[in-house]
């Protein structure tokens, strides 16, 4: 049986998916590195206090849930945001479609994940470029 509320359990997947895509690494500056320094560049959570003028990173957080019409479905949501240096912007719009090419319509820990779009350019720190893209996918309650 699959629990319905296992966020770790869905972020863990997610980032695994995204961490061994080789386009993905590559495009990160992170091909032959070890497993520790993706783990610090492929994050689960929105928020760090370590980004250097030449480091790029991708967040992979959930997102406060959703009510359908339906009272016993919810509506699950994460959000995937890739922050590169301004000069490479065209790095972080290469990743978040590679991400959408390899998450969407992925059997998430039981349940079909959908992407819900691009957010377009997002808040960062000076100096950098941020696009973002969510996901959801449908549980009962």
């Amino acid at each position: 049986m699959v629990d319905i509320y296992n966020i770790d359990a869905d972020m863990n997947v997610l980032q695994k998916l995204i961490i061994n895509d080789n386009e993905i690494l590559t495009l990160l500056g992170l091909d032959g590195k070890t497993n520790a320094e993706i783990a610090r560049k492929v994050i689960k959570r929105s928020q760090w206090s370590d980004l250097a003028t030449s480091d790029k990173r991708l967040c992979v957080y959930p997102l406060p849930t959703r009510t359908t019409r339906n009272e016993i479905i919810f509506e699950e949501l994460f959000e995937v945001d890739c922050h590169v240096p301004a000069i490479e912007d065209y790095k972080a719009r290469q990743i978040v479609g590679k991400v959408v090419d390899i998450l969407n319509n992925q059997r998430i820990n039981g349940r079909y994940l959908r992407a819900k779009g691009v957010l377009g350019e997002l808040p960062t720190v000076s100096g950098f470029y941020c696009i973002g893209v969510r996901f959801g996918f449908y549980s009962p309650i």
